[in-house]
C-alpha cells in the first residue's frame, strides 16, 4: 500500500468530536489514501466515483463523513459545510437516510457493523441496520417500522421489502454503491436499475469499485452528477503480496493442496473453489488426508455462514474453503495465504480474492493452481489486470507434457418439451385414468408408464 502523508491526520478534516472518539477507539491512526482522497469530497456534499484496492479503508472513506455529517449540526455554519443532514431529526417510520448498496450478506454485515462503531458516540443515537436475503423478512419489515438512519442492504432484499411497503425512500440524502462492478452484472445490474428510479433525485452519490468496466458507465452517467473521480492506483501488483502460479496435473490437484498445507506454517488459509459442490468434495477430500477444513457458500443456512465466519475471524477454523461469497467483504486480519483452487470466472474478481490477504499493508501470500485446461483463461486474467506471473512447478507434481484425460461428466437428462396439444392431451388422459382408477379400481392392476412430462429435470448447480 502506498505510503501516508506524514502531515495527515483525522483532526485535518474538522470531524466532531464525537466521530475523533469512535476513531481512536477503533485503533485508526492516520488516514489511508483512499481516505484522504475521498473524506474531502464527501464532506462538501459532492457525488464521487472512486477506485481503490481491497483493504485500503474505503469503508472508512464514506462512514466517517457520512456520520459526521449526522453528529453536530452547529459545526457546518463554522467551517462552511452544506448542512445536508439534520442531527435533531431522525429517520421518519419506514425511511431511510443513508442507503448503502453491497452484493453480498456478508460484506453488509460488516459495512453496518463499521457504521455502528463509529456511531456509539453521537446523541442522538443513529440506527444502522443491514438487510440481505437468507433469512426471514418479517423480522426485517418489524425493525424498519420505526425508521434507520443507516441501511445497508443487498438489492434484492431491498427490493423484496419495497414490494412490501415496508420502506420509503422519499428521505434518503446520501446513496453509496460499494463493489459496483460486481453489482453492474447479471441480475444485479437490473436490480440497481431498478432501485435508482425508486428513489429522490436530489441526494448525494458515491461509488467504489475495484476496477473500471464498461458496464458501469451507464450508471455513472445517469446517476451522478458530476462526480470527483479518484482513481487510485494501488492494485496488486503495488501491494506487498506474493504471487504465485503452480502449474500441475487436473489429477494431481487434491494430493498437491495437500502437500503445501502441510509443509507450510501458514496459521490460516483462504481456500476458493469456482462451485458449492466443488467445496464440499473438497473438504471431503481433505479430511481423507487428515487436514480438517470447513467449507462456506451460498447453499449455507446464514447462520451457518455467520458462525463460520467469526470462527475464522477469530482463529478457530484454519482452513477455510469457499467460493466467490467470500471474495468480497471478508475482513481478516493478517491472512496470510489464498489459495486459487480454481480459477474465477471473472479476471475481477481474482482482484478480490487476491484482496482477501496482504490487507492494510501486511505481507500476504496469493497461490493459483492451475491445469492444462485453465492455462488460457489464466492468460487472460494476467492481461486483463497488467500481470505477468512465472510458472512454476513442484518436485513431484510435474506438469506432464500430454495433459491426463479429463473425468467423465454423466450426461444431463434433457427436458421433455411438449406443444400446447400434447400437454392437452396427456392432461386429458391422466383425468380419464383417474376416473378410472375411483370407479374400478380393482381393473387397474398394471402399472401404467410414468409420462414424459414427468421426467427428472436437472436443477441449476
Amino acid at each position: 500500500m502506498k505510503t501516508h502523508s506524514p502531515q495527515a491526520s483525522f483532526e485535518s478534516f474538522s470531524f466532531s468530536v464525537d466521530i475523533l472518539a469512535a476513531i481512536k477507539k477503533m485503533g485508526f491512526e492516520t488516514p489511508t489514501d483512499i481516505q484522504l482522497k475521498t473524506i474531502p469530497a464527501v464532506l462538501e456534499g459532492k457525488d464521487v466515483l472512486a477506485r481503490a484496492d481491497t483493504g485500503s479503508g474505503k469503508t472508512a472513506a464514506f462512514a466517517l463523513p457520512l456520520l459526521d455529517s449526522m453528529s453536530n449540526e452547529n459545526i457546518y455554519s463554522r467551517i462552511g459545510r452544506d448542512k445536508r443532514f439534520d442531527a435533531a431529526n431522525r429517520a421518519a417510520s419506514n425511511c431511510v437516510q443513508v442507503l448503502v448498496l453491497v452484493p453480498t450478506r456478508e460484506l453488509s454485515i460488516q459495512i453496518a457493523e463499521v457504521f455502528t462503531q463509529l456511531a456509539e458516540n453521537i446523541i442522538p443515537a443513529i440506527k444502522c441496520q443491514s438487510v440481505y436475503g437468507g433469512v426471514k423478512i418479517n423480522p426485517q419489515m418489524m425493525a424498519l417500522r420505526g425508521g434507520t438512519d443507516i441501511l445497508v442492504a443487498t438489492p434484492g432484499r431491498l427490493l423484496d421489502l419495497a414490494d412490501q411497503n415496508a420502506i420509503k425512500f422519499n428521505q434518503i440524502k446520501a446513496l453509496v454503491i460499494d463493489e459496483v462492478d460486481r453489482l453492474m452484472k447479471g441480475d444485479f445490474q437490473e436490480e440497481i436499475e431498478r432501485i435508482s428510479k425508486l428513489l429522490p433525485n436530489k441526494r448525494q452519490n458515491l461509488m467504489f469499485t475495484a476496477t473500471f468496466p464498461e458496464s458501469i458507465s451507464r450508471l455513472v452517467r445517469e446517476v451522478m452528477n458530476e462526480p470527483t473521480i479518484i482513481n487510485m492506483d494501488e492494485f496488486v501488483d503495488e501491494l506487498e503480496i506474493e504471487q504465485r502460479v503452480i502449474t500441475v496435473n487436473h489429477n494431481q490437484k487434491n494430493d498437491l493442496l495437500a502437500s503445501l498445507l502441510n509443509n507450510n506454517d501458514w496459521e490460516q488459509v483462504l481456500i476458493f473453489c469456482s462451485a458449492k459442490r466443488t467445496c464440499d468434495n473438497l473438504v471431503k477430500k481433505l479430511e481423507k488426508r487428515n487436514i480438517e477444513a470447513i467449507a462456506m457458500h451460498s447453499n449455507k443456512e446464514q447462520s451457518a455462514r455467520m458462525k463460520v465466519l467469526k470462527r475464522f475471524k477469530e482463529g478457530e477454523i484454519r482452513i477455510l474453503i469457499a467460493t466467490d461469497v467470500a471474495a468480497r467483504g471478508i475482513d481478516i486480519k493478517q491472512l496470510p495465504c489464498a489459495i486459487n483452487y480454481d480459477l474465477p470466472r471473472s479476471p475481477n474478481d481474482y482482484i478480490h480474492r487476491v484482496g482477501r490477504t496482504g490487507r492494510a499493508g501486511e505481507k500476504g501470500h496469493v497461490i493459483s493452481l492451475i491445469a492444462h485446461h485453465e492455462f488460457q483463461h489464466f492468460s487472460v486474467i494476467e492481461k486483463y489486470n497488467g500481470l505477468n506471473l512465472k510458472r512454476e512447478q513442484i518436485a513431484g507434481f510435474e506438469l506432464d507434457d500430454v495433459p491426463p484425460p479429463m473425468p467423465r461428466k454423466s450426461p444431463k437428462k434433457k427436458k421433455v418439451r411438449l406443444s400446447k396439444k400434447q400437454k392437452a392431451r396427456l392432461s386429458e388422459e391422466q383425468g380419464v385414468s383417474n376416473t378410472a382408477e375411483k370407479t374400478n379400481p380393482v381393473e387397474t392392476t398394471v402399472e401404467q408408464e410414468e409420462p414424459a412430462v414427468n421426467a427428472h429435470i436437472w436443477g441449476k448447480r
